[in-house]
This record gives structure tokens, C-alpha cells and sequence, in this order.
């Protein structure tokens, strides 16, 4: 646009004799290519006999040959109705009557002075005064406006969700990764080559699946541009005169209502892992693991992107404290001391084992918590039974009301069932998850984000967190039981 004004502008510099400095009358070529009006030239060379000069050049002919230059002359004529046209518009006057547009024929779609608004071309036509239309179609483009908005706020909505199920698949593979690094170690060398194309496979599927996302989110991308360039280009429509907003508002409503965008589709994150063994008894036990594997890792995945919401606020309850055992001040922290202080009977607190239950009672719904074992050689915890015993020695196992976890002899790590069942990985930070109505307490390495244990049992009554830091007998059990707060994962 700016190349077709620069054009107009300078269509009188090179369309004007450099004689009269007006636009060519006439206009003739002389022997040297400069045009002239014929009646300049003819003036300037009036007593000139021989060897007439350029104006403009100073080069001489030797004859006066006057060619007529029809092409120019049409250029001119163009020059001048273009000048003509510029100036009917600025002034707004129609361009056939001369007189100033103050109506808009919706048949035509065009401005009228009111001598065409008298003509036959428009005498039966819908024709409305100027203001009233640009508000009418005023209207039409902020409604227009409202949808490209919302369609925009859509492409926003599917980003976010896109970009959600982006971050899932990625803690799905890095939890099965765990899980098939754990499985394939208790099968050996024999099938070490399987676990190899195994995680091969998964993470080609991960990449393939990460590459429909990356697409999906370019696609997403420009046609969030789309949206926007249109928006803009709209608003910017809005705030012309409303002249300028009808010149063309036929094409332009046209363009935006017949604009199709398609619909986003949610990507799948559904893989497909095939494996193939060449002996029949790795192929049984792999389908073993991959079956197991399908039955845990959503467990595992639903505790690491949800399961963390139903954090609890879980502080020790000094009223049930063992006379030996050391609360912080913030009644997070719990450490057993060396020797045994002087206590007020306290009917509620523990007094045959080095223990302490947690505030926070449990009669419904889920619940979870962290705990940091840190350095501590012996300890246990999880949840008890409000109404266990707490004048006798403890043995801990659901049937005596107790599902914990534990560290024995600062190497074996067990589940106190009544068979006790050890655990092969050393934890650091425990996630504690109780969901009372399932019956089910579940211990989850925090680290590793991965599956340690789950009690099940028929829950009666209220339970409570419960924590035993161990005996610290000759300063050798000098680390701390730690309650610490639950980071949002999602």
C-alpha cells in the first residue's frame, strides 16, 4: 500500500513539463528522448532557426522534429482523474455527483451522495443514513471479535491440557523405568539383552509419542497466530472513520464468517510395547513382569500426580510421648535421648516403648504425609490404632493394630507384617498414604517416586500417624525422625 501512495505522489513530478513545470498539454518528444508541450517548445525554439537546444539537456538538433508522444499524453489524462478521484475522497464527495456521501446502500455495499440515493440504481435498495450503518456493522465485527476471542481462549485450554499430558507420559516412563530396571535384577543375566530392548522400545515410543505432542503444539501455535492476526486485524477495522470501515465491509465480513480453523484434537498418549524372546521360558517370565508392571504403574503415577493433594499438615502430639523421646520445637522432629528424664505422669504417653503418635486422626477419607529418615539407624513408622495399648512392649503388625515400615540393625528395611517382609531398596524421604475407606496404607520411596508397600485390612475407629525413632543406646542412633513438608508435584 504504501508503494501504490508513494506512486500516486509522484506521478506529477514525472508527469509535468520541466518547461511550464505544469502537466504536459499536448505533450511531443524531441531528438534527444525529453518530452515538452508542444506549445513550449515551439515558444522556446520560436526564433531559432537551426540548432535547437533541449531545455532540459542543452543537446542540439539539427532539425525541429516534433514527435507527438500519445502514450504519455493517456498517462497524463490517468494523472489527472487519479488526482481528481484523490481529491473527491478526501473531501468525501461522491465521485459522480461531486456532492458529500452521507448515505450506504447495503445492496451495493457502497457510500451515496444523495443524487444517487435519487437514482434509479438505488431507488429500490435498502439505503440508511452513513452513522447508522458503520454502527450496524460496528456490531458485526465486535460479535465477530467475541467468537475469535473465545476460539483463542479454546487453543489456550488445549495447550494447557497438552502440555499436562506432556509432563504425565514423562513421569509415566520414568516410573516405568524404575520398575523394569527393579524386575529385570532378579532375572539375572539371561535377560539382560531383553531389558536393553526393552527400555529401547519405550523410550522410541516415548520420543514418537513426544513428537505427536511436539506437532499438535505447533499446529496449536499458528493457529493461535491465526487468531490473533485477525483479532488485530479486526480491532484495527474498528477504529477506522466509518468510512473506511465500509469501503470494504462486504469483503471483510465474507473473509471472517467463511474462515474455517479445524477443531484441536487431544493427543493419545497410548503406546504400544511389543517385546519378542527367543526362548519359551524368558518369554513366560517377562509376560509375568509386563503383567505385573500394567497393574502397578498407574498406582504408582496416580500417587505421584494426585495423590499428593490430599497432603495433610501431621505434627507430634507431645501428650503421647515415651519419657526418653526429644519433640522439636515446631513438634516435627523426634529423637530419642540417651538417658531418661523425669516426666509428669501423663495417662495417654507411651511408657514401655520409644514412641509417639502424631495429632492428626484419621476416621475417613485419604490422607498423606513425608517423612526424612535422614542418618537414623533404627526406627519405625506409619499408623497405629488411637486405642493401642500404650503401658506394654510392642510388637508391631496390623493384628496388633500397627502398619508401619521399618529400619532393624541399620541394614534390613521391613514391612511388620506377621511374617515381617524386607524391602530391597534403602529410602530416604517416606510418603505415608492412608486411604481409610479402601483399607489401605501405602509407604512410597519419595525419591526413587516409586512403590515400597501397601498394608490392607479393614480399618475400625480412629488411626493416628505413629513414629518410633529408635533407641540411641551409646550415641549410635543420633538421627532424627522427620515430618517435612509436601511438595506439589503437579
Amino acid at each position: 500500500m504504501a508503494k501504490v501512495c508513494d506512486a500516486k505522489e509522484s506521478l506529477p513530478a514525472v508527469g509535468s513539463c520541466a518547461f511550464c513545470l505544469n502537466y504536459f498539454t499536448d505533450p511531443v518528444t524531441i531528438d534527444c528522448g525529453h518530452n515538452f508541450c508542444r506549445s513550449c517548445i515551439t515558444f522556446y525554439w520560436q526564433k531559432l532557426d537551426t540548432n535547437f537546444p533541449c531545455p532540459q539537456c542543452k543537446e542540439t538538433s539539427t532539425e525541429r522534429n516534433l514527435r507527438p508522444n500519445r502514450q504519455l499524453a493517456n498517462v497524463i489524462e490517468i494523472a489527472k482523474s487519479l488526482q481528481l478521484s484523490k481529491r473527491l475522497q478526501e473531501d468525501n464527495l461522491c465521485e459522480e455527483h461531486g456532492k458529500k456521501v452521507k448515505l450506504f446502500c447495503a445492496e451495493d455495499w457502497r457510500l451515496l451522495c444523495v443524487g444517487c440515493d435519487r437514482s434509479q440504481d438505488h431507488k429500490s435498495h435498502h439505503v440508511t443514513p452513513m452513522e447508522e450503518a458503520a454502527e450496524e456493522y460496528k456490531e458485526k465485527f465486535e460479535s465477530h471479535l467475541t467468537s475469535l476471542r473465545k476460539e483463542l481462549d479454546d487453543i489456550f485450554k488445549y495447550k494447557c491440557s497438552e502440555q499436562k499430558k506432556a509432563k504425565e507420559l514423562k513421569l509415566e516412563t520414568v516410573i516405568k523405568k524404575q520398575k523394569i530396571i527393579l524386575e529385570f535384577e532378579e532375572l539375572h543375566q539371561f535377560l539382560n539383552e531383553e531389558q536393553r530392548v526393552l527400555l529401547s522400545m519405550l523410550e522410541q515410543e516415548e520420543e514418537e509419542i513426544l513428537q505427536r505432542f511436539r506437532e499438535r503444539m505447533t499446529q496449536l501455535e499458528e493457529q493461535s497466530l491465526s487468531l490473533n492476526q485477525l483479532i488485530l486485524e479486526i480491532e484495527k477495522k474498528c477504529q477506522h472513520s466509518d468510512i473506511e470501515l465500509l469501503k470494504d465491509v462486504k469483503d471483510s465480513l465474507n473473509r471472517y464468517q467463511e474462515r474455517e480453523i479445524p477443531k484441536p484434537e487431544a493427543t493419545s498418549t497410548e503406546g504400544k510395547m511389543c517385546l519378542q524372546l527367543s526362548y519359551p521360558r524368558q518369554t513366560i517370565i517377562l509376560r509375568k513382569l509386563m503383567k505385573k508392571l500394567g497393574e502397578t504403574h498407574y498406582t504408582e503415577l496416580e500417587w505421584w500426580t494426585k495423590y499428593t493433594r490430599y497432603a495433610v499438615d501431621v505434627t507430634l502430639d507431645p501428650e503421647t510421648a515415651h519419657p526418653q523421646i526429644i519433640l522439636s520445637n515446631d513438634r516435627k522432629s523426634v529423637q530419642h535421648r540417651d538417658t531418661a528424664m523425669k516426666m509428669p505422669d501423663i495417662p495417654e504417653g507411651f511408657d514401655a516403648s520409644i514412641s509417639v503418635l502424631g495429632c492428626h486422626g484419621i476416621t475417613t477419607g485419604r490422607h498423606y504425609w513425608e517423612v526424612k529418615v535422614g542418618d537414623a539407624t533404627d526406627w519405625a513408622f506409619g499408623v497405629c490404632k488411637d486405642s493401642v495399648s500404650r503401658n506394654e512392649k510392642i510388637a508391631l503388625s496390623p493384628g496388633n493394630g500397627y502398619w508401619a515400615l521399618g529400619l532393624w540393625k541399620g541394614k534390613e528395611y521391613l514391612a511388620f507384617t506377621s511374617c515381617k517382609i524386607f524391602l530391597l531398596v534403602k529410602p530416604k524421604i517416606i510418603g505415608i498414604f492412608v486411604d481409610y475407606e479402601a483399607g489401605k496404607v501405602s509407604f512410597y520411596n519419595v525419591d526413587e517416586k516409586s512403590h515400597l508397600f501397601t498394608f490392607t485390612d479393614n480399618f475400625v475407629g480412629t488411626l493416628r500417624p505413629y513414629f518410633s525413632p529408635g533407641v540411641n543406646t551409646g550415641s549410635q542412633n543420633t538421627g532424627a525422625l522427620k515430618i517435612q513438608p509436601v511438595l506439589d508435584w503437579e
